[in-house]
Parts: C-alpha cells; sequence; structure tokens
C-alpha cells in the first residue's frame, strides 16, 4: 500500500481564502475517519481559512518538518504546559494536515496554526489513546471503504462493487467485490502511538495491546495484523479475513474499535462466490458501476398513501415524492432503509440539529410545475404541486380523506422539467390492508420480538421502528426497517434489530405500511435515464409508543 491512500483521504479541494488564519469550529480532525477524537501518532485535517498559501505545498515522508512554507501548528495542553509542535504534511489557505508525534500524552488541547507570522484563535481538541479512521473511496470518511483485498492481484487491488482497474504510482489496480473468506485490509491514521512510526518505521502488531476488533455487518472479527505501515508516518493497516458465512451485499456495514473508541463507520461489497460483482436489488450493474467511476445516481420514488396514525390522532391521504440524486456515500448510507425481502436493517446515524441526515440525497431534481394525478374519485386538475426547497424540487398533493377507492388504476404524469423528461406511471390501490393485531403492539420491548401480524391484498409491506435523542448540538437517530413480501400474513422484528434501539426515556415510534408499487422510468434531460423509480399506492398505520 502506498501514500495515496492516506493523501486521497486527506486532502479535498477548498478554496483559497486568504486573511488571518482561522479554524472553523469542530474543524480539526482525523485525516481519514473525520471524527474529532485524534490519537498520537496520527495525521490530522485542520479546516479553516487564510492558514496557508493558496497552492498547496506537500511536505515530504518521513522527514516532516515543523513548519512548511510559512505554515505551523501547535496543540498546547489546556491545563497549562508545554505546546507540542506539530510535524506538516501539508498546506493550503483553506486546509492544512499534519502528523502528531507519539510523545503527545491523551488530554484536551488547545490548536493554533501560525501562517506567515500571524497566529489563529485556538480550537479545542481531545487526544485519546486510540481514535482508527478508515479510509475510504470518497476521502471523506463515508461511504465505501477504501480497502484492498490480499487475494487479488497480490494486494494490488480496491474493493468496489463492481470489476475494473485503475492505474495510479506505477500499479494496476484491479477493482471488484470481496467475497467470504478474503483477507481484507483496512487503510487509515489513529491506530495509536508508535514511536518508530513517527520516523517512518513500525513496531509491529498492535492487535492486543490496543485490543482491536473490526465489525462487518455485524459479525466481530480478530485482525491478524493492526499496526502502522512503513514509510509513513502515521499510515496503519488493520488486516483481516472475512468469516466464510459473511452476509452479503454491496453495503456491509464496517467499524474498527481500538482503545475502546469505534471508527467512523463504512461499507464494504461482498459478493456471493464466482460473482464479479456484488448484488443490489434495486440498481443494475450499470448503476452500480457508475458509482465505482465516481459518478451519482438518480432515483425517483412516489406514493399516494392513506395514513392512520393514532398517537396523535390523525387521519389523511397524501402523495408526495421526489426525483434524487446520490453519491456513493449517500447511497451507501441509505442502504439500511432498504432491507432486501424477508429483512430487517437497523440505520443508525448522528449529526448536529438542523443538518442533513446522511442517507438523503445530494438533490432534488426538477420534474417540471406539477405533475398530474388521475383516476377514480380525484377531482379534474389534480397533480402533486412542485415545493422548491434549498435541496431543489419535491412534489406533493393532500386530498380529502377518502378520495383515493379500493382497486382503482391511478396514473403519475410529469411533462418534463429542467431535469427529467415527460413520464407516466401508474399504480393500482389496494383492496385493503388491515394490521389485525394493531391494538395489542403497546410498547416497544428491546429485547423482546415485535409481532405484527396483518390481512392484505398487497404487493409489500414496509415495518419501520425508531426513536431520536438531542444531546448537546446533535441529534442521534435509531432505526428499525423490514420489507416483507404482501404474501405473508405476518412478520416477526428480531431481537437482534430492537435491541438497538434507543434507550428510555426515549419514546419510539412505528408505522406499517401495505402498499403495490410498480416500476417507471424517465429520461434525464442531461442524457441519459434514471437509475430506478417506483409509483406505490397503499395504507399505512402508525403509533407513539414507550420503549422499555
Amino acid at each position: 500500500m502506498r501514500i495515496w491512500a492516506l493523501a486521497s483521504a486527506v486532502f479535498a479541494a477548498v478554496p483559497a481564502v486568504w486573511g488571518l488564519p482561522s479554524i472553523y469550529p469542530k474543524g480539526v480532525v482525523n485525516a481519514t475517519g473525520y471524527q474529532n477524537k485524534l490519537a498520537p501518532g496520527v495525521v490530522f485535517a485542520i479546516f479553516g481559512q487564510g492558514m496557508g498559501p493558496g497552492s498547496i505545498v506537500f511536505g515530504s515522508a518521513p522527514n516532516y518538518q515543523e513548519a512548511l512554507a510559512g505554515t505551523s501548528i501547535t496543540f498546547a495542553p489546556s491545563g497549562g504546559g508545554a505546546a507540542v509542535n506539530a510535524k506538516m504534511v501539508y498546506t493550503l489557505a483553506g486546509q492544512v494536515a499534519g502528523h502528531l508525534p507519539s510523545s503527545i500524552a491523551p488530554g484536551t488541547y488547545q490548536v493554533r496554526v501560525t501562517y506567515n507570522g500571524e497566529t489563529s484563535a485556538p480550537e479545542e481538541v481531545t487526544v485519546v489513546a486510540r481514535s482508527f479512521g478508515i479510509a475510504t473511496a470518497n476521502g471523506g470518511g463515508t461511504g465505501p471503504a477504501q480497502a484492498t483485498n490480499g487475494n487479488v492481484n497480490n494486494g494490488i487491488s480496491l474493493v468496489r462493487f463492481t470489476p475494473g482497474g485503475s492505474d495510479f504510482g506505477g500499479f494496476h489496480w484491479v477493482h471488484g467485490p470481496a467475497h467470504a473468506g478474503n483477507s481484507l485490509v483496512f487503510w487509515g491514521t489513529g491506530g495509536g502511538a508508535d514511536a518508530a512510526n513517527d520516523t517512518g518505521g513500525t513496531s509491529g502488531d498492535q492487535t492486543a495491546a490496543g485490543n482491536f476488533m473490526v465489525t462487518v455487518g455485524g459479525r466481530q472479527i480478530r485482525p491478524f495484523y493492526a499496526g502502522a505501515s512503513s514509510g509513513y508516518p502515521g499510515l496503519w493497516q488493520i488486516n483481516f479475513t472475512l468469516p466464510a458465512d459473511i452476509d452479503l451485499g454491496c453495503y456491509a456495514s464496517a467499524q474498527v474499535s481500538a482503545g475502546g473508541e469505534l471508527s467512523n463507520a463504512v461499507t464494504i461489497a461482498i459478493a456471493a462466490p464466482g460473482e464479479t460483482a456484488c448484488v443490489d436489488p434495486g440498481l443494475s450493474r450499470e448503476s452500480l458501476a457508475k458509482l465505482d467511476a465516481g459518478g451519482k445516481i438518480v432515483g425517483a420514488g412516489f406514493g399516494i398513501i392513506r395514513g392512520v396514525s393514532t398517537t396523535p390522532a390523525v387521519t389523511q391521504e397524501f402523495g408526495s415524492g421526489a426525483f434524487s440524486r446520490w453519491t456513493a456515500a449517500q447511497w451507501a448510507a441509505a442502504a439500511p432503509t432498504r432491507p432486501p425481502l424477508g429483512q430487517c436493517r437497523v440505520y443508525d446515524r448522528t449529526y448536529p440539529v438542523g443538518g442533513r441526515d446522511p442517507a438523503e440525497p445530494e438533490i432534488f431534481l426538477d420534474a417540471g410545475a406539477r405533475l398530474a394525478l388521475s383516476g377514480p374519485g380525484l377531482p379534474s386538475g389534480a397533480a402533486m404541486e412542485r415545493m422548491t426547497t434549498q435541496f431543489g424540487a419535491s412534489y406533493a398533493y393532500l386530498p380529502a380523506f377518502g378520495t383515493f377507492q379500493a382497486l382503482g388504476r391511478y396514473s403519475l404524469t410529469g411533462n418534463g422539467g429542467t431535469d427529467v423528461g415527460p413520464f407516466t406511471v401508474g399504480a393500482r390501490f389496494p383492496e385493503a390492508f388491515t394490521v389485525t393485531n394493531w391494538d395489542s403492539i403497546t410498547v416497544i420491548d428491546r429485547s423482546q420480538p415485535v409481532i405484527v401480524i396483518w390481512e392484505d391484498v398487497v404487493d409489500f409491506v414496509t415495518i419501520v421502528i425508531g426513536n431520536n435523542t438531542r444531546t448537546g448540538s446533535n441529534i442521534h437517530i435509531v432505526t428499525v426497517a423490514c420489507y416483507v413480501e404482501g404474501g405473508a400474513d405476518g412478520f416477526l422484528v428480531p431481537v437482534s434489530a430492537l435491541s438497538q434501539l434507543l434507550p428510555p426515556p426515549a419514546d419510539a415510534f412505528i408505522s406499517v405500511q401495505g402498499y403495490n408499487s410498480e416500476p417507471f422510468s424517465a429520461n434525464l434531460v442531461a442524457g441519459g435515464q434514471i437509475d430506478f423509480g417506483a409509483f406505490a399506492a397503499g395504507f399505512s398505520v402508525a403509533k407513539n409508543l414507550p420503549v422499555q
């Protein structure tokens, strides 16, 4: 593995801004995982302005210097004492990176950047014994990991959704998914102090000393090597083998635990034996290849729903939806909201109040001012009207309760907008859908399964259970999503999923939807077609419940 794994993760282009040096709030992060806790020996990044020259200047590994092109970084103990000088990895006006010496002691520090004799105000950061960050394909600490596969091309490989390759650093890197039994490597920084690595060496395996553990798809795996990689200060590798019975999928969740601290959450693609691509039931291989190449996908989801909520008491019919564009990291983050048939997935995320859910799409696309709705009971001129938000156009329609009729076929038609061309799609509203034990579901016990029983004539049933809490300026949300074919008459939501809900006093909500769904496609104005689309019609029941 070469320095590109670290350099590509720590450097993201930031517009050059001149002026007095300043560090953005929470702008000091692990360079690969982007968590705010740092570790001795870590490579870190600082985001701000006026911190360096207008064009990036790189230091030379392994002999990084304490000053580079007029930029230097100090860590002063918050309780007083001599400041620690970081070694400079690169400098740029809006982003600098440094290597923290292994000799620094855990604690709270005031970080300052000096450029051409001017020094920034301090930004507080915590240093702990270990805080590993996994390098990712997007260089931002989210989505697919920048993992290599020791079983492919002598390890000169990258784990990706589909087969392919790339040339970099004098090597040809083979792309493809991992398979059960493969030995993978997570690359990153923040594994902990290693004085030998400060000058480019390594003290070898620290698996036991750091209590390193890898979790993939809920399976705990003890690495067979966790230590610094020679040649580049701060670069670490975590080598582990996937179990022979590991679950398959394009978005297996993965994290590294070290010294009691969790890394950033990433995903890896795992394919069936002999298969050259992983399987996403909602995407074609061509769409997955597009994500592998750094492109984006576009999907559409629309529905008409008759909803009944018992707490609070609300009955409402509505139509809504959007055309959405996703990056690979956003699509991977949203994977838990799309469980395979007959399965449940857990979606756990924390983000600032007022911020965006990591699984939300990059932008909503414009398909015109209104999308016409037609079908039994609808008045002439009914339509989902465009609602313009800061992230683009979404669509909604609110008819009187009782408008949608059983077995009626409803059509949604768009004449085209600035992003999406004309399209039409239809779906038949179900005859009925009733959760027969709805009244008996009165509490969410995280140690007991939740059983949902229904009578239906629908294609699919979705069960969603979730709760949230607010801590300071962050909101923490956990959602359990289960997806079942309508031919069943019930489903058991397992304790393995429910146990991950937040404990009391955070109440939970539960919703059950039964619906028919039909796929559709549409042309994009910029060329090509959407990668997936669906129009659903059905029933929904929901309520809030205590958790225990």
